[in-house]
């Protein structure tokens, strides 16, 4: 039981500070330019976890770009989180709907990235399960605040900084209260949009949209290729 107390808390924590990261990056451009050029150290310095090696910083940074330039598995991942919004998957089942998922997308850079990967001494630096839950939270509550302005005839919620989630019995713990600033952001064209802002509130769409956009550029410039 208290191993258990101790993994809810820890990830409790982790959520949180991922949180705090995206909400900081909406105004500092600066970090969200040093995330989108850089994103897995910058999580790592935010979530106090080990210093990654450069090969593996580079490695597990050119997964999330080939993830990222792919349109049709960014949009199955935002289907998948929606599916799974009352239990969280185990980093076991997403890993396995992920690979499956990359297939059937023909997502041939991440199958690239992925084999360099595993032919590298250094390694693919593990993405952890505290990511996936984060998602799953963000989206639900961007789905409760969604349901409330609409009970409310659209209007912006007012205590939409009270939202949070709740623990539920018998399902993946959702811990984390999230919460956001007012809703005043720079709203970016619809066919411009990786990351619909009715899946995570602006706050956190504006960075993951503009990492889809820089990881466009990389594809273009073939830096996913083998070798």
């Amino acid at each position: 039981m208290g191993a258990q107390r101790s993994t809810v808390m820890a990830r409790a924590a982790a959520v949180r500070r991922i949180d705090a990261l995206f909400q900081a990056m909406e105004t500092d451009f600066l970090l969200r330019e040093q995330f989108i050029t850089g994103p897995s150290q910058i999580l790592m310095d935010y979530l106090a976890g080990p210093s990654v090696p450069e090969e593996q910083a580079a490695l597990t940074d050119r997964l999330i770009y080939s993830v990222f330039a792919n349109p049709k598995l960014l949009h199955w991942f935002q289907e998948y989180v929606h599916r799974h919004t009352d239990e969280v998957p185990t980093g076991g089942q997403f890993l396995a709907d992920f690979c499956e998922a990359t297939v059937s997308n023909g997502a041939q850079d991440v199958v690239a990235t992925l084999l360099e990967g595993c032919t590298a001494e250094s390694g693919i630096y593990g993405l952890t399960d505290d990511l996936l839950h984060y998602f799953v939270n963000l989206h639900v509550a961007q789905t409760i605040c969604d349901d409330r302005a609409a009970e409310q005839g659209g209007e912006p919620v007012a205590d939409q900084e009270d939202v949070g989630i709740q623990a539920r019995a018998g399902t993946t713990p959702f811990v984390t209260s999230i919460t956001w600033t007012t809703y005043v952001h720079v709203q970016q064209e619809a066919d411009e949009q990786a990351f619909s802002t009715r899946f995570v509130p602006p706050y956190a769409a504006v960075t993951l949209n503009g990492l889809a956009r820089y990881a466009v550029e990389l594809q273009a410039r073939d830096v996913f290729r083998l070798g």
